[in-house]
């Protein structure tokens, strides 16, 4: 079976190249038959300066929607072949505008008599099919027009990550690494204070029985984040001890874990889920920005370490 045919989606941007290199192929044996020397390839740019007055390479880009470099490529090869000429602009002596050299426009009638005709017969060849191969390439450039493919699939791939995050509930099991992730950013940014060694020492003691919440984010059947819930008075919580592991950054771990705190949170009655930060920890506060904490002025902290607080009201 066709590889590309099984590959599917995956191999889209290679098969239409296969089915280009095709295309060309056969369409050069088009005039070859008539004993013309002309690159299929050539074909976009000898039309548009059939069509247009002498065009700088920025302006045939532009119109054709090619890079500089393959129009200057195209060029080299259409220039070698005697069929355009390049000259100096009148106006900037720095521009060069291309144009068909005599040898093109001789060229020209009988060209346009055989691009007649192929469009003719393409034009049957892409009615006898199921879909409108044409109206599909449109659509496509437009989706592409609309958001670049990297900015989709940075959007997609987060998504992807997010999905592959698994949040759970505290287990004993797990102490040792609610501890060690926690230890590990504090010691790098801050010094450990007492607090942090009555929760982290003793999560259930300090956190659970009091009715608060300890999660973990589980990746690659690695245990590689967690936050916790401490509650603070009937319907307020505080998000606290939120750490990924350094290994494990970038995956929207932190994300997943905060969404499903707040909404833990949510489901168990807050009102208001509040943490305290410090402004050396941009990321983290960008995290909390995005899903929907937002400043407020300080009060009184058990941590040294904090000069920031932050508040989503539920």
């Amino acid at each position: 079976m066709d590889l590309m045919a099984q590959l599917g989606p995956l191999a889209f941007g290679s098969r239409l190249r296969r089915l280009s290199d095709l295309i060309s192929k056969q369409a050069s044996a088009v005039y070859e038959s008539f004993g013309i020397d002309f690159d299929p390839k050539w074909f976009t740019l000898f039309y548009l300066l059939s069509r247009k007055p002498p065009l700088s390479v920025t302006e045939i880009a532009d119109e054709l929607g090619f890079s500089h470099p393959a129009i200057i490529q195209l060029a080299k090869e259409l220039e070698l072949a005697g069929l355009i000429r390049s000259e100096k602009s009148g106006k900037d002596s720095r521009k060069r505008l291309l144009s068909l050299s005599d040898k093109g426009r001789e060229l020209l009638p009988e060209l346009e008599k055989i691009w007649q005709a192929i469009n003719e017969l393409n034009t049957k060849l892409i009615n006898k099919q199921r879909h409108n191969l044409i109206f599909a390439m449109e659509e496509m450039e437009e989706t592409l027009a609309e958001e670049h493919y990297l900015s989709r699939f940075k959007t997609y791939f987060k998504m992807k990550q997010l999905d592959e995050v698994e949040i759970i509930d505290f287990d004993p099991a797990y102490r040792e690494q609610f501890k060690q992730l926690n230890l590990a950013w504090i010691e790098k940014y801050f010094k450990v204070e007492e607090p942090d060694i009555r929760a982290l020492s003793n999560p259930e003691g300090y956190i659970i029985d009091k009715g608060g919440r300890v999660f973990f984010a589980r990746y690659n059947h690695e245990i590689v984040g967690t936050c916790a819930l401490l509650k603070q008075s009937e319907g307020v919580y505080e998000l606290v001890k939120m750490a990924v592991s350094p290994e494990a950054q970038g995956k929207q771990i932190g994300k997943k874990l905060c969404i499903h705190a707040v909404e833990m949170a949510r489901q168990m009655g807050a009102r208001q889920v509040y943490l305290e930060s410090n402004t050396r920890l941009t990321p983290a506060l960008e995290l909390y920005k995005k899903v929907g904490f937002y400043k407020v002025e300080s009060s009184p902290s058990p941590y040294q370490r904090s000069n920031i607080k932050m508040q989503m009201d539920l």
